[in-house]
């Protein structure tokens, strides 16, 4: 098993939180109705964007092997959310130009959402540990 590591710092001038991953980073914020921000991701958005982005890139990894060739593929994904709760369901809506049979392309995508990892960690159990380290 791997480790991947990202920080999160809070932007001082507006309260955006910022992700950082290697030379990589983000900003999200709350929504405008509670204080924060419109022209960033809310943090829940950015875990559907994960799932659709895992999704998408498994797709295109496995399509070849499997003989298959999908065009102009787009995920819409939506969530029943609480703040309480987390997300209750989440469908996942598969935009896909194929010639393949709409049946042969329902067991793919299901094959797809089986072994995609980020699909696999919201379906699971996660053990988090919060450990505060004052400095």
């Amino acid at each position: 098993m791997g480790s991947i590591t990202v920080s999160t710092t809070v932007r001082p001038e507006d309260l955006a939180v910022c992700a950082f991953s290697g030379e990589h980073s983000m900003a999200m914020a709350q929504s405008k109705r509670s204080g924060g921000l419109e022209n960033t991701l809310k943090p829940m958005e950015v875990v559907l964007a994960a799932l659709g982005g895992c999704i998408t890139m498994v797709a295109l990894a496995r399509a070849p092997r499997e003989d298959l060739h999908l065009r102009d593929l787009r995920l819409v994904i939506s969530g029943d959310y609480s703040a309480a709760g987390g997300f209750g369901t989440i469908r996942i809506k598969v935009q896909v130009k194929s010639f393949a049979p709409k049946e042969r392309l329902e067991q793919f995508f299901r094959r797809v959402e089986q072994v995609c990892p980020v699909s696999n960690s919201l379906k699971g159990k996660i053990e988090l540990e919060v450990i505060p380290e004052k400095e």
